[in-house]
């Protein structure tokens, strides 16, 4: 093929565009037809080995980030689009999306140290669209009461003894009367397929990634502020010298806050429990045992073990809350288990679970089409009936 396009193409491929040749990429990758190509030429060259080496993906690396500065400066000079929530929200938002799938699923995610398969068995496969997740969430009041808060106008949703319950902007907010009230327990939780944000009494906000919950009161009245959390939440909380900040992990973990921005990764399938720490000063307490965090650091605590302290990926531990998948490093059932919560996804393995390693970022705004292209550059076999996802 010698058109135009392809020229780009190949000179992409080779770090060589010029500015003026990056903007013509960037224009024709608003064309489906001229994406088509990309994805062919692309899944050809790795399929036949073009792109196996640690220089090659460095190399892909730097070129990536560089390009994806430019989008950004280009999607910032861009008049928006309504209705793009998450990774990319002006008009390049297709091109970015395509590109950001294409050179990370392909070149990025791969398996380390070994030659990509030459035939997948699954390209070129029309997989049946599951939208990704979206902004929505259950409330439940003191009496019991289920609110569900997906599609609800803003304005207030509850009176919990004085204290307002308010939606604006797609997220909950909280009005109390005062700070002597009694406070009432309420519990919000997202599905699978969902996240949330609520801003809490004190003004600690919060923010749910898929299948979590936090319980926490209508006001903060004592001589501390405590709240339960299970699955994975970003923390802002607002500093209060005088009245501590709690989280309840488990019978076993808490956390002691008093000013900062923290994420927490607490779900039960998963093999560890992590706190991160990205500004101020956390205190996680196992078993009696404290163990305090300085920014950029992160506690892991398995169970029947001492919580080690270690140097964190702040970039990763927060990618969710960013609109991103990080894989970086990721293996088969670690990465699964994230899209089984934003997909709303059963994973179900027929036999051992195949060993691959995963390097890269995905959009959270793609369709499950888009991101299970990548298992089919990995050869890993699979099969999608409903929402229930059979690795082969």
């Amino acid at each position: 093929m010698n058109t135009p396009f392809a020229e780009l193409i190949d000179a992409y491929l080779t770090d060589s565009l010029t500015p003026e040749q990056e903007a013509a990429f960037i224009a024709m990758l608003e064309d489906k037809a001229n994406r088509d190509i990309l994805d062919r030429i692309m899944a050809e060259k790795a399929s036949a080995g073009a792109f196996v080496g640690e220089e090659d993906v460095a190399r892909r690396e730097k070129s990536l980030l560089a390009l994806q500065e430019r989008l950004q400066h280009l999607r910032e000079e861009a008049v928006p689009v309504t209705n793009v929530r998450t990774l990319y929200r002006y008009r390049w938002a297709a091109a970015a999306a395509v590109l950001l799938l294409l050179t990370t699923g392909i070149y990025f995610l791969r398996p380390v140290g070994r030659k990509q398969a030459t035939e997948t068995g699954q390209l070129g496969v029309k997989h049946p669209d599951i939208a990704p997740g979206r902004n929505g969430a259950i409330l439940t009041l003191s009496d019991g009461a289920v609110v569900v808060l997906d599609s609800m106008p803003d304005g207030e949703v509850a009176n919990q003894q004085g204290t307002k319950v308010m939606l604006q902007n797609n997220a909950l907010t909280y009005a109390p009367a005062g700070s002597s009230g009694t406070p009432a327990l309420n519990v919000l939780s997202t599905p699978k397929g969902r996240q949330f944000r609520v801003v809490l009494p004190d003004g600690t906000a919060v923010w749910l990634n898929a299948a979590s919950a936090i319980t926490y009161p209508t006001v903060f009245n004592g001589s501390e502020r405590r709240v339960e959390i299970t699955g994975e939440a970003y923390l802002e909380v607002a500093a209060n010298a005088r009245q501590p900040f709690y989280v309840s992990i488990n019978k076993q973990t808490s956390i002691q806050v008093l000013g900062t921005s923290f994420n927490v990764n607490a779900y039960t399938d998963e093999p560890v429990m992590k706190t991160t720490l990205l500004q101020g000063s956390v205190k996680v307490v196992q078993d009696g045992k404290a163990h305090l965090l300085k920014p950029g650091e992160e506690a892991i605590a398995a169970s029947n073990s001492a919580v080690r302290v270690q140097p964190a990926n702040i970039e990763k531990a927060v990618a969710w809350r960013k609109g991103i998948f990080d894989a970086e490093g990721e293996g088969t059932d670690a990465f699964l288990r994230q899209l089984a919560r934003w997909y709303d996804l059963e994973i179900v393995y027929r036999g051992p679970v195949p060993e691959k390693k995963f390097h890269g970022k995905l959009g959270r705004d793609l369709q499950l089409s888009q991101v299970l292209e990548v298992l089919d550059q990995f050869n890993i076999h699979y099969q999608l009936e409903g929402k229930v996802l059979t690795i082969q």
